[in-house]
Protein backbone atom coordinates (compact mmCIF):
# COMPACT_ATOMS: atom_id res chain seq x y z
CA UNK A 1 0.00 0.00 0.00
CA UNK A 2 2.89 2.42 0.44
CA UNK A 3 2.88 5.75 1.91
CA UNK A 4 -1.14 6.78 2.61
CA UNK A 5 0.29 9.91 4.44
CA UNK A 6 -3.03 12.63 4.02
CA UNK A 7 -4.62 10.36 1.19
CA UNK A 8 -7.64 9.62 3.59
CA UNK A 9 -9.67 11.35 6.18
CA UNK A 10 -12.27 11.09 8.88
CA UNK A 11 -15.03 13.06 7.41
CA UNK A 12 -17.94 12.65 10.22
CA UNK A 13 -18.01 11.64 13.94
CA UNK A 14 -21.55 11.20 15.91
CA UNK A 15 -22.78 9.84 18.91
CA UNK A 16 -26.01 8.51 20.83
CA UNK A 17 -27.07 10.01 24.46
CA UNK A 18 -24.66 9.31 26.83
CA UNK A 19 -26.42 7.58 30.35
CA UNK A 20 -26.27 4.48 32.95
CA UNK A 21 -29.16 2.85 31.75
CA UNK A 22 -30.61 3.78 28.18
CA UNK A 23 -33.12 1.62 28.41
CA UNK A 24 -33.22 0.67 24.89
CA UNK A 25 -30.92 -1.68 22.66
CA UNK A 26 -27.27 -1.35 21.45
CA UNK A 27 -28.53 -1.34 17.75
CA UNK A 28 -30.79 1.62 18.39
CA UNK A 29 -27.88 3.43 19.87
CA UNK A 30 -26.00 2.66 16.85
CA UNK A 31 -28.56 4.03 14.80
CA UNK A 32 -28.54 7.32 16.75
CA UNK A 33 -24.54 7.92 16.63
CA UNK A 34 -24.52 6.57 12.51
CA UNK A 35 -27.39 9.16 11.75
CA UNK A 36 -25.36 11.81 13.73
CA UNK A 37 -21.89 10.72 11.94
CA UNK A 38 -23.70 10.90 8.85
CA UNK A 39 -25.67 13.82 9.18
CA UNK A 40 -21.87 15.54 10.39
CA UNK A 41 -20.44 14.50 7.03
CA UNK A 42 -23.37 15.51 5.10
CA UNK A 43 -23.83 12.09 3.51
CA UNK A 44 -26.70 9.39 2.83
CA UNK A 45 -26.59 6.30 4.35
CA UNK A 46 -26.82 4.92 0.38
CA UNK A 47 -23.16 6.73 0.40
CA UNK A 48 -21.80 4.23 2.88
CA UNK A 49 -20.27 1.01 1.59
CA UNK A 50 -18.85 -0.49 4.13
CA UNK A 51 -19.56 -1.10 7.85
CA UNK A 52 -17.35 -2.01 10.51
CA UNK A 53 -17.83 -2.66 14.10
CA UNK A 54 -15.94 -3.80 17.44
CA UNK A 55 -17.58 -5.25 20.50
CA UNK A 56 -17.34 -7.82 23.59
CA UNK A 57 -20.12 -9.83 22.43
CA UNK A 58 -22.26 -6.96 23.82
CA UNK A 59 -23.87 -5.16 20.65
CA UNK A 60 -25.23 -5.43 17.35
CA UNK A 61 -23.87 -6.67 14.12
CA UNK A 62 -22.88 -4.44 11.43
CA UNK A 63 -25.38 -5.83 8.71
CA UNK A 64 -28.42 -5.43 11.26
CA UNK A 65 -27.01 -1.30 11.66
CA UNK A 66 -26.73 -0.87 7.69
CA UNK A 67 -30.53 -3.18 7.32
CA UNK A 68 -31.87 -0.44 10.01
CA UNK A 69 -30.09 2.63 7.89
CA UNK A 70 -31.45 1.54 5.06
CA UNK A 71 -28.72 0.53 2.84
CA UNK A 72 -26.62 -3.04 1.61
CA UNK A 73 -23.18 -2.70 1.77
CA UNK A 74 -20.39 -4.12 0.02
CA UNK A 75 -18.95 -4.95 3.05
CA UNK A 76 -19.70 -5.86 6.73
CA UNK A 77 -17.22 -6.95 9.66
CA UNK A 78 -17.79 -7.23 13.16
CA UNK A 79 -14.73 -8.07 15.33
CA UNK A 80 -14.20 -8.90 19.08
CA UNK A 81 -12.43 -6.41 20.62
CA UNK A 82 -12.23 -3.14 22.87
CA UNK A 83 -8.64 -0.87 22.98
CA UNK A 84 -6.90 -0.21 20.16
CA UNK A 85 -10.18 -1.76 18.08
CA UNK A 86 -10.85 1.73 16.81
CA UNK A 87 -7.30 2.50 15.31
CA UNK A 88 -7.30 -1.25 13.87
CA UNK A 89 -10.73 -0.58 11.93
CA UNK A 90 -9.89 2.63 10.42
CA UNK A 91 -6.42 1.00 8.63
CA UNK A 92 -8.73 -1.71 7.66
CA UNK A 93 -10.84 0.36 5.65
CA UNK A 94 -7.72 2.62 4.11
CA UNK A 95 -6.88 -1.17 2.86
CA UNK A 96 -10.25 -1.79 1.60
CA UNK A 97 -10.53 1.66 -0.06
CA UNK A 98 -7.15 1.63 -0.94
CA UNK A 99 -7.72 -1.85 -3.22
CA UNK A 100 -11.12 -0.64 -4.82
CA UNK A 101 -13.63 -2.80 -2.24
CA UNK A 102 -14.79 0.32 -0.57
CA UNK A 103 -15.39 3.94 -0.85
CA UNK A 104 -16.51 5.01 2.32
CA UNK A 105 -16.66 2.94 5.72
CA UNK A 106 -18.92 3.41 8.58
CA UNK A 107 -17.16 2.33 12.08
CA UNK A 108 -19.19 2.12 15.38
CA UNK A 109 -18.75 0.95 18.94
CA UNK A 110 -22.34 0.85 20.72
CA UNK A 111 -22.35 -0.87 24.08
CA UNK A 112 -24.82 -0.45 27.06
CA UNK A 113 -21.64 -0.44 29.21
CA UNK A 114 -22.97 0.10 32.35
CA UNK A 115 -26.52 -1.47 32.32
CA UNK A 116 -25.79 -4.85 30.38
CA UNK A 117 -22.11 -6.45 30.17
CA UNK A 118 -19.61 -4.04 32.45
CA UNK A 119 -16.08 -4.37 31.74
CA UNK A 120 -15.06 -3.64 35.56
CA UNK A 121 -17.52 -5.79 37.42
CA UNK A 122 -20.55 -7.88 36.74
CA UNK A 123 -21.69 -10.42 34.17
CA UNK A 124 -18.04 -11.53 33.40
CA UNK A 125 -17.53 -15.34 33.23
CA UNK A 126 -14.67 -15.96 34.75
CA UNK A 127 -14.30 -19.82 33.82
CA UNK A 128 -14.28 -18.09 30.39
CA UNK A 129 -11.74 -15.31 31.34
CA UNK A 130 -9.15 -17.82 32.29
CA UNK A 131 -8.89 -19.07 28.86
CA UNK A 132 -9.65 -15.85 27.19
CA UNK A 133 -6.57 -13.58 29.36
CA UNK A 134 -3.41 -15.01 28.34
CA UNK A 135 -2.16 -16.72 32.01
CA UNK A 136 -5.81 -16.49 33.25
CA UNK A 137 -6.06 -19.94 34.72
CA UNK A 138 -2.72 -18.68 37.14
CA UNK A 139 -3.87 -15.82 38.06
CA UNK A 140 -8.15 -15.53 37.90
CA UNK A 141 -8.05 -18.24 40.36
CA UNK A 142 -5.95 -16.36 42.94
CA UNK A 143 -8.45 -13.17 42.80
CA UNK A 144 -7.44 -11.33 40.01
CA UNK A 145 -10.14 -10.80 38.05
CA UNK A 146 -10.72 -7.63 37.07
CA UNK A 147 -8.93 -5.16 34.95
CA UNK A 148 -7.57 -2.82 37.57
CA UNK A 149 -5.98 -6.04 39.36
CA UNK A 150 -4.24 -6.84 35.85
CA UNK A 151 -3.19 -3.40 34.90
CA UNK A 152 -2.05 -2.38 38.79
CA UNK A 153 0.29 -5.02 38.34
CA UNK A 154 1.78 -3.48 35.86
CA UNK A 155 1.05 0.32 37.34
CA UNK A 156 3.32 -0.92 40.09
CA UNK A 157 6.41 -2.46 38.68
CA UNK A 158 6.77 0.72 36.76
CA UNK A 159 5.86 3.06 39.83
CA UNK A 160 8.70 1.40 41.73
CA UNK A 161 11.70 1.72 38.24
CA UNK A 162 10.64 5.28 37.99
CA UNK A 163 9.54 7.22 40.98
CA UNK A 164 5.55 7.54 40.02
CA UNK A 165 3.60 8.31 42.89
CA UNK A 166 0.04 8.14 44.07
CA UNK A 167 -0.13 12.15 43.33
CA UNK A 168 1.03 11.76 39.56
CA UNK A 169 -1.78 9.38 39.00
CA UNK A 170 -4.27 11.99 41.01
CA UNK A 171 -2.94 14.75 38.50
CA UNK A 172 -3.57 12.87 34.96
CA UNK A 173 -7.46 12.48 37.10
CA UNK A 174 -7.79 15.74 38.34
CA UNK A 175 -6.79 17.55 35.15
CA UNK A 176 -9.30 15.15 32.85
CA UNK A 177 -11.92 15.86 35.80
CA UNK A 178 -11.24 19.45 34.78
CA UNK A 179 -11.82 19.39 31.63
CA UNK A 180 -15.12 17.20 31.82
CA UNK A 181 -16.55 20.25 33.81
CA UNK A 182 -16.44 22.30 30.20
CA UNK A 183 -18.48 19.18 28.56
CA UNK A 184 -21.72 19.19 29.39
CA UNK A 185 -22.39 15.42 27.91
CA UNK A 186 -19.80 14.35 30.49
CA UNK A 187 -20.40 12.01 33.33
CA UNK A 188 -18.12 13.95 35.52
CA UNK A 189 -19.57 17.46 34.35
CA UNK A 190 -20.56 19.59 37.29
CA UNK A 191 -18.11 17.25 39.33
CA UNK A 192 -14.70 18.59 39.80
CA UNK A 193 -11.93 16.38 41.54
CA UNK A 194 -9.58 18.12 43.80
CA UNK A 195 -5.98 16.58 44.84
CA UNK A 196 -6.84 16.49 48.22
CA UNK A 197 -10.08 14.39 47.37
CA UNK A 198 -8.07 12.33 45.35
CA UNK A 199 -5.95 11.00 47.93
CA UNK A 200 -8.64 10.77 50.88
CA UNK A 201 -10.24 8.49 48.37
CA UNK A 202 -9.85 4.69 48.71
CA UNK A 203 -7.77 2.20 46.94
CA UNK A 204 -10.12 -0.08 45.28
CA UNK A 205 -7.05 -2.18 43.57
CA UNK A 206 -3.50 -1.27 44.00
CA UNK A 207 -2.54 1.47 43.51
CA UNK A 208 -5.91 2.64 41.63
CA UNK A 209 -9.00 4.62 43.32
CA UNK A 210 -11.99 5.14 41.72
CA UNK A 211 -11.30 8.20 40.03
CA UNK A 212 -7.82 5.85 38.65
CA UNK A 213 -10.38 3.88 36.76
CA UNK A 214 -12.50 4.36 33.26
CA UNK A 215 -16.47 5.31 33.71
CA UNK A 216 -18.93 2.45 32.82
CA UNK A 217 -21.84 3.50 30.46
CA UNK A 218 -24.27 3.29 28.02
CA UNK A 219 -23.85 4.73 24.44
CA UNK A 220 -22.74 4.42 20.95
CA UNK A 221 -19.96 6.58 19.31
CA UNK A 222 -20.09 6.25 15.15
CA UNK A 223 -16.81 7.64 12.48
CA UNK A 224 -17.00 7.86 8.40
CA UNK A 225 -13.60 7.74 7.02
CA UNK A 226 -13.18 7.90 3.20
CA UNK A 227 -10.36 9.33 0.84
CA UNK A 228 -9.20 12.14 0.47
CA UNK A 229 -10.44 12.90 -2.88
CA UNK A 230 -14.25 12.33 -1.58
CA UNK A 231 -13.61 14.33 1.38
CA UNK A 232 -13.95 17.70 -0.35
CA UNK A 233 -17.05 17.14 -1.16
CA UNK A 234 -18.60 16.09 2.22
CA UNK A 235 -19.64 19.08 4.49
CA UNK A 236 -17.47 18.74 7.60
CA UNK A 237 -13.97 20.10 7.41
CA UNK A 238 -12.03 16.68 6.74
CA UNK A 239 -9.26 15.39 9.36
CA UNK A 240 -6.89 13.94 7.75
CA UNK A 241 -4.61 10.47 8.64
CA UNK A 242 -1.19 11.71 8.29
CA UNK A 243 -0.13 8.17 9.72
CA UNK A 244 -1.38 5.17 11.57
CA UNK A 245 -0.57 1.93 13.34
CA UNK A 246 -2.91 -0.45 13.16
CA UNK A 247 -2.14 -2.77 16.12
CA UNK A 248 1.10 -3.86 17.08
CA UNK A 249 2.45 -6.17 19.70
CA UNK A 250 5.13 -7.03 22.65
CA UNK A 251 7.69 -9.48 21.75
CA UNK A 252 6.31 -12.54 23.51
CA UNK A 253 2.42 -13.19 23.84
CA UNK A 254 2.66 -14.08 27.68
CA UNK A 255 3.16 -10.48 28.79
CA UNK A 256 3.21 -11.34 32.31
CA UNK A 257 6.83 -12.17 31.73
CA UNK A 258 8.15 -8.34 31.32
CA UNK A 259 6.61 -6.14 33.17
CA UNK A 260 8.25 -3.02 31.77
CA UNK A 261 7.62 -4.07 28.15
CA UNK A 262 4.15 -2.22 26.52
CA UNK A 263 2.66 -2.74 22.77
CA UNK A 264 2.72 1.39 22.55
CA UNK A 265 6.82 1.49 22.45
CA UNK A 266 6.88 -0.31 19.20
CA UNK A 267 3.69 1.72 18.17
CA UNK A 268 6.07 5.29 18.72
CA UNK A 269 8.80 4.41 16.38
CA UNK A 270 6.41 3.35 13.35
CA UNK A 271 3.65 5.97 13.59
CA UNK A 272 6.27 9.22 13.67
CA UNK A 273 8.41 7.74 10.67
CA UNK A 274 5.05 7.45 8.93
CA UNK A 275 3.67 10.56 9.68
CA UNK A 276 6.78 12.25 9.24
CA UNK A 277 6.62 14.34 12.55
CA UNK A 278 8.46 14.24 16.19
CA UNK A 279 6.53 14.51 19.34
CA UNK A 280 7.88 17.84 19.54
CA UNK A 281 5.23 18.65 16.84
CA UNK A 282 1.75 17.25 18.79
CA UNK A 283 -0.32 19.64 19.56
CA UNK A 284 -2.98 17.93 21.15
CA UNK A 285 -3.72 14.86 22.16
CA UNK A 286 -6.52 12.29 23.33
CA UNK A 287 -4.38 9.37 25.20
CA UNK A 288 -6.55 5.93 25.81
CA UNK A 289 -6.90 6.05 29.71
CA UNK A 290 -8.90 3.06 30.78
CA UNK A 291 -6.00 3.53 34.06
CA UNK A 292 -4.47 7.13 34.95
CA UNK A 293 -1.50 5.10 34.86
CA UNK A 294 -1.80 3.89 31.16
CA UNK A 295 -1.83 7.65 30.29
CA UNK A 296 1.62 8.12 32.18
CA UNK A 297 3.37 4.99 30.76
CA UNK A 298 1.76 6.32 26.85
CA UNK A 299 3.14 9.74 27.44
CA UNK A 300 6.60 7.75 28.21
CA UNK A 301 6.37 5.65 25.47
CA UNK A 302 5.42 8.05 22.48
CA UNK A 303 8.15 10.33 23.26
CA UNK A 304 5.91 13.40 24.47
CA UNK A 305 7.40 13.31 28.13
CA UNK A 306 10.97 11.59 28.71
CA UNK A 307 10.82 8.37 31.43
CA UNK A 308 11.30 9.27 34.88
CA UNK A 309 9.73 12.98 34.25
CA UNK A 310 6.42 12.12 33.34
CA UNK A 311 5.27 12.60 36.61
CA UNK A 312 6.48 15.85 36.58
CA UNK A 313 5.07 16.42 33.34
CA UNK A 314 1.60 16.22 34.31
CA UNK A 315 2.06 17.53 37.78
CA UNK A 316 2.98 21.08 36.32
CA UNK A 317 -0.39 21.01 34.31
CA UNK A 318 0.73 20.17 30.83
CA UNK A 319 -2.38 17.95 30.15
CA UNK A 320 -4.56 20.69 30.70
CA UNK A 321 -5.81 23.85 28.59
CA UNK A 322 -2.73 25.77 28.29
CA UNK A 323 -0.26 23.30 28.79
CA UNK A 324 2.01 21.88 26.31
CA UNK A 325 -0.12 19.41 25.71
CA UNK A 326 -4.11 19.53 26.38
CA UNK A 327 -5.09 15.72 26.38
CA UNK A 328 -8.30 14.05 26.85
CA UNK A 329 -10.13 17.46 26.22
CA UNK A 330 -13.87 16.15 26.81
CA UNK A 331 -13.04 14.17 30.05
CA UNK A 332 -11.62 11.03 28.16
CA UNK A 333 -12.43 7.90 29.64
CA UNK A 334 -12.03 8.86 33.23
CA UNK A 335 -14.59 11.42 33.21
CA UNK A 336 -16.31 11.78 30.22
CA UNK A 337 -17.92 7.80 28.78
CA UNK A 338 -16.54 5.08 28.18
CA UNK A 339 -16.64 3.03 24.22
CA UNK A 340 -13.06 1.30 24.62
CA UNK A 341 -11.96 4.73 22.99
CA UNK A 342 -14.05 5.82 20.28
CA UNK A 343 -15.04 8.83 22.21
CA UNK A 344 -11.28 9.75 22.44
CA UNK A 345 -11.42 9.87 19.15
CA UNK A 346 -13.99 11.45 18.41
CA UNK A 347 -12.86 14.84 20.47
CA UNK A 348 -10.07 14.95 18.81
CA UNK A 349 -11.50 15.03 15.60
CA UNK A 350 -13.77 18.14 16.92
CA UNK A 351 -10.42 20.03 18.65
CA UNK A 352 -8.64 19.85 15.22
CA UNK A 353 -11.65 20.92 13.59
CA UNK A 354 -11.15 23.77 15.60
CA UNK A 355 -15.19 23.32 16.19
CA UNK A 356 -15.44 24.61 19.53
CA UNK A 357 -14.14 28.55 18.03
CA UNK A 358 -13.36 30.68 21.06
CA UNK A 359 -14.63 29.19 23.91
CA UNK A 360 -12.48 28.18 26.71
CA UNK A 361 -12.76 24.28 25.92
CA UNK A 362 -10.82 24.61 22.07
CA UNK A 363 -7.24 24.13 22.36
CA UNK A 364 -5.90 27.31 20.35
CA UNK A 365 -4.38 26.63 17.31
CA UNK A 366 -3.80 23.22 17.14
CA UNK A 367 -3.10 21.73 14.04
CA UNK A 368 -1.52 18.33 14.77
CA UNK A 369 -3.15 15.67 16.75
CA UNK A 370 -1.87 12.33 18.53
CA UNK A 371 -4.42 9.70 19.30
CA UNK A 372 -3.79 6.28 20.98
CA UNK A 373 -5.38 3.21 21.49
CA UNK A 374 -4.27 0.04 24.20
CA UNK A 375 -5.95 -3.25 24.63
CA UNK A 376 -3.50 -3.69 27.40
CA UNK A 377 0.32 -3.67 27.80
CA UNK A 378 0.37 -6.09 25.34
CA UNK A 379 -1.48 -4.47 21.88
CA UNK A 380 -1.68 -1.03 21.22
CA UNK A 381 -2.14 1.09 18.14
CA UNK A 382 -2.46 5.05 17.20
CA UNK A 383 -2.58 7.62 14.64
CA UNK A 384 -1.79 10.86 13.76
CA UNK A 385 -4.15 13.38 12.31
CA UNK A 386 -3.90 17.16 11.15
CA UNK A 387 -6.92 19.32 10.04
Amino acid sequence: MGNIKDRYAIVGVGESERSKNSGTTPLHLALDAARAALNDAGLTAKDIDGVMNYSENDSCTSHQLATYLGVRPKYVKDILGGGSSTEMLIADAIGLIETGQLNTVLIYRSMNGRSGVRMGGGNWDMNMLQNVIEGGSYIIPYGAGAPSQWFGLFASRHMYETGLTKEHLGHVCVSFYEHAQRNPKAFFYGKPLTMEEYLQTPELTSPFNKHDCCLESDEANAIIVTSAERAKDCKSKPVYIMGISARQCISHAHYWSNLSEVASDYVAKDIYQKAGVSPADIQVASIYDCFSWVVLRQLEAYGLAPRGEVGDFVATGNLKMGGRLPTNTAGGMLSEGYTHGMNNVLEIVRQIRHEYGDTDRQVKNCEIGICTGWAGPDIAGAMILRN
